[in-house]
């Protein structure tokens, strides 16, 4: 059996992975395993079996990223845990008047959507231009500076592919003692991620690409040196040391990350991502990741030279964002239309994406397309 047996696929190649992954076959087992069968068998009896599913997945993300279970907190999405996050910082530091967030122009809109949200409580959205490369920790050196609050780097941008060296801005946001958030959508499930080397303060993550978990089934991990410092004000009962307590006058913050938890959580995505996180990891990180750059080096071979601009393998992430002028784009898009074939575009760049599930000769039509006069 081929890995790609493992996914439930369209019949069409598939190179979208990088939007929605496709839907592993262990996940639907999860689902009914571990949410919809306790639920018809126990009624609110059901609620030990889906916590303990939630503890499962963290744990099967501590294995993937290499932390603690215990440092995870599910969130619905990325933006809320940032929203979340963001409120929950001391007020207590001598910078707080500007609280200024600095982020990448390429990052994900959405997190740039919180911080402005959140100017009334006097957050300040500040931009690194697109022009200058995340991938170059000079970019970063030129912008992260004393009067910076937080600093929100993704890890893997989604229209350029670049990769931005975390570890050093890292050191560079401790150098300047400012709050450092990574964003991993775009990464986890594709590229080595070991949290325990990053010493960033906070990760925010989702299911829906790589892992192939569906929407829903979001999280955040936060540096356990530095929870207990943080004062969430979106909470409800399962952000309580004891949910079940029932103690209205008496609210005492869970000892770690799941005080970002909030009121009554969904189970559902935790029980279908499940099935997908031990999916990727049975079949283990180092040979998705082999798998994707062999066929994105198989790929690169078989395109007509100077049909494309040069690509870092080095420092990318696991998709191509191939940035062509429009009449070859527009071409192009439309060959790979007629074979029904799934991929996306972004103004002139065009978005491919390698899983484990994608194979040679879907990499074998795709050069033939691009090849095309």
């Amino acid at each position: 059996m081929s890995y790609a047996d493992l996914f439930n696929l369209p019949a069409s190649p598939y190179f979208l992975s990088h939007s929605v992954g496709c839907l592993a076959k262990k996940s639907e087992l999860s689902l009914a395993e571990n949410f919809l069968t306790p639920w018809k068998l126990s009624g609110g009896d059901a609620w030990q079996n889906w916590l303990n599913t939630v503890d499962l997945f963290c744990t099967a993300l501590g294995q993937l990223l290499n932390a603690n279970s215990t440092d995870f907190c599910p969130q619905t999405n990325l933006s809320s845990g940032l929203t979340k996050w963001l409120m929950a910082l001391p007020t207590h530091s001598h910078k707080i008047r500007k609280r200024k967030v600095l982020m990448h122009e390429d990052a994900f809109p959405s997190m740039g959507y919180v911080v402005k949200a959140m100017q009334p409580l006097g957050f300040e959205l500040v931009l690194i231009p697109a022009a200058e490369s995340a991938a170059n920790i000079q970019t970063w050196q030129r912008y992260v500076h004393g009067d910076i609050h937080c600093v929100l780097a993704t890890h893997v941008h989604s229209n350029t592919g670049q990769v931005s060296p975390i570890q050093s801005i890292a050191q560079l946001c401790r150098q300047q003692s400012c709050y450092f958030a990574v964003d991993v959508a775009q990464s986890a499930g594709i590229l080595p991620i070991d949290l325990s080397l990053w010493d960033v303060d906070v990760v925010f993550g989702s299911s829906v690409k790589w892992l192939c978990g569906g929407p829903g089934a979001g999280f955040m991990w936060l540096n356990p040196q530095s929870i207990e410092q943080l004062t969430p004000m979106d909470v409800g009962w399962f952000s309580h040391n004891d949910p079940f307590a029932m103690e209205i006058t008496d609210f005492q913050y869970a000892n770690g990350a799941k005080r970002f938890w909030g009121g009554t959580p969904n189970i559902a995505p935790y029980a279908l991502a499940l099935g997908s996180l031990q999916t990727i990891l049975n079949i283990g990180l180092k040979t998705i990741f082999a798998h994707n750059r062999r066929l994105i080096e198989l790929f690169l071979q078989g395109v007509n030279e100077g049909l494309l601009h040069p690509v870092d393998l080095a420092n990318m992430g696991g998709t191509l964002c191939l940035e062509m002028p429009a009449t070859r784009s527009e071409a192009i898009c439309q060959r790979l239309d007629s074979h029904n074939c799934y991929f996306d575009t972004r103004g002139n760049v065009m978005r491919l994406s390698f899983h484990i599930y994608n194979s040679e000769q879907e990499v074998a039509l795709l050069t033939d397309v691009f090849n095309q006069q």
